[in-house]
């Protein structure tokens, strides 16, 4: 059935309204009720209601005419309508469904069978918007794929034109040598951009599969950038002559500051920065960089002075590749897919990425990643696979009632052999303590009718020894102090990092 699911019983029989509200009670349910047929239609329009009970009966407008009317109205046409009628009146029950019941419940009910048509039709009801979101899906990937495509389309064009119309240009008579070393540069530059695509693309197609590894090192950050400063001034020179200079500006000028990061993947995201950079920019400057930050974050920037962006297009640069194209007019081949793989990998290095652009005077893209150590818990935490964990034989509960969020975590400890349990809330978390022993329970500290940290103080009393990691986010009211002094052992903080997560639980294990 619908988690939560929310009901409206229609009936001026107040006692009816009790008897229907009293045996529903106990699921979880959201129930509204109405005497009238004028405000059950104002309710069931102004709410999302998952099944509407309805008796036919009513002082102002009778049970057929408002079933009409609610499957007339889009915000209600696919909600299912239960009536309520005399027992042995067949003629209601069939003109019942000629408005658009779904089902009928005889007067007086039995409390039983009342309860098992609606947990029934509830089921139907969720089958039904579950359906209805995968064809929802099915129909933007569709659209999604069809876009994806065409833009990779545009962008093959520009640099097979090029190779080919100069390939048929050098089968011609009368070209000189300076001529032929000039096309073939230009048939080698595009043949360097459609790798450039492909490798891209490779990329792409790794990171939505979770198979692109990362490999954190130290890197001497200052020689880096130096390394890629030098790499770009000839090209650029090739492209724009004297028209743009290429400069760099280093926060630290200590030649030994070490970054510990993934250094393939965090030049990956600083070249498609300034590839982007140099199609865009015809005059003025590139300049690349970093700035160190608060809080141990160390911020890198390539800043231009090119055609820079409007509004629109700053708010879907960084989208899904194909949702940018949608919304974005295509103006070079090339944009989109490099930014998209940029955020992808900035994330996967812990940072984030944006862009600052004024339109007609530059940009300035900028990624953020934390400054950490090679010692410390985040990076041992990296450095671990998770095929090391082999917790066989132990037992966690994992106190979440988000469900999505449960998945994730059933994700990722399928190879830990790990034996669950779940609890949707607090009072779930102690039922399942009576009936079995646990040997870690992740906690969340927002949950219905019994919070995390109620839950906590309450497994304490029973419970005194089994660990428990709280899961939090950094907007969460509960501090860190009343976390601990409640019970909890230790705390992740969300989004949850895999790995870190994995490491605290594994030192509880050993």
């Amino acid at each position: 059935m619908i988690k939560n699911a929310k009901i409206l019983i229609v009936d001026d029989d107040s006692l009816g309204l009790r008897l229907m509200t009293k045996a529903l009670d106990g699921k979880g349910y959201k129930i509204a009720t109405a005497n009238n047929g004028k405000t059950a239609l104002t309710k069931a329009w102004a709410n999302n209601f998952d099944i509407i009970i309805l008796d036919i009966k009513l002082p102002d407008i009778n049970g057929f005419q408002i079933c009409e009317k609610l499957k007339q109205h889009p915000a209600t046409t696919n909600v299912p309508v239960v009536f309520l009628t005399g027992l042995n009146n067949h003629s209601d029950v069939v003109k019942g469904f000629q408005a658009g019941a779904i089902d009928y419940i005889s007067k007086p009910f039995n409390a039983d069978e009342f309860n098992i048509r609606i947990d029934n039709h509830l089921k139907l009801r969720d089958y039904s918007k579950n359906l209805e979101e995968n064809v929802r899906i099915s129909e933007e990937a569709k659209l999604n794929i069809s876009t994806f495509i065409s833009s990779l389309a545009h962008e093959l064009k520009n640099p097979l034109n090029s190779i080919i119309g100069f390939s048929e240009i050098l089968q011609g008579e009368n070209i000189s040598e300076e001529e032929k070393i000039s096309y073939l540069k230009h048939i080698n530059s595009s043949g360097q951009d459609l790798l450039d695509l492909l490798n891209n693309l490779i990329d792409l197609s790794k990171i939505e599969a979770n198979l692109l590894d990362i490999h954190f090192s130290n890197v001497f950050l200052n020689n880096e950038l130096i390394d890629i400063e030098k790499s770009y001034i000839d090209k650029l020179y090739k492209i724009h002559g004297d028209k743009v200079k290429f400069q760099l500006e280093l926060g630290n000028d200590d030649p030994k500051f070490v970054l510990y990061t993934d250094i393939l993947r965090f030049t990956q995201i600083f070249n498609n920065l300034i590839e982007n950079a140099i199609k865009f920019t015809e005059s003025g400057t590139i300049t690349i960089g970093y700035q160190l930050k608060k809080a141990n974050k160390i911020q890198f920037f390539v800043r231009d002075t090119g055609i820079g962006m409007t509004e629109e297009e700053v708010e879907n640069i960084f989208e899904e590749y194909e949702l940018a194209h949608k919304k974005m007019k295509i103006t070079s081949a090339g944009k989109g897919i490099g930014l998209a793989i940029s955020k992808k990998i900035a994330h996967l290095l812990k940072g984030e990425i944006g862009v600052n652009s004024i339109l007609g005077k530059g940009s300035e893209f900028y990624f953020t990643l934390p400054l950490l150590h090679a010692d410390s818990d985040e990076i041992k935490a990296l450095g671990t696979p998770e095929s090391l964990y082999n917790w066989e034989g132990k037992k966690i509960l994992i106190a979440e009632d988000v469900m999505v969020n449960y998945l994730f975590f059933v994700a990722l400890f399928k190879q830990t052999k790990v034996e669950l349990y779940h609890a949707i809330n607090g009072y779930k978390v102690l039922d399942i303590l009576k009936e079995t022993n646990v040997d870690l329970i992740l906690m969340d500290m927002v949950m219905p009718e019994l919070d995390g940290i109620a839950t906590t103080k309450e497994v304490r009393k029973t419970h005194k020894h089994v660990p428990i990691i709280a899961q939090t986010s950094m907007t969460a009211r509960t501090d860190k102090d009343e976390i601990f002094k409640a019970g909890c052992n230790d705390i992740i903080s969300k989004p949850i990092k895999p790995r870190i997560l994995l490491n605290k639980i594994n030192r509880f294990f050993e």
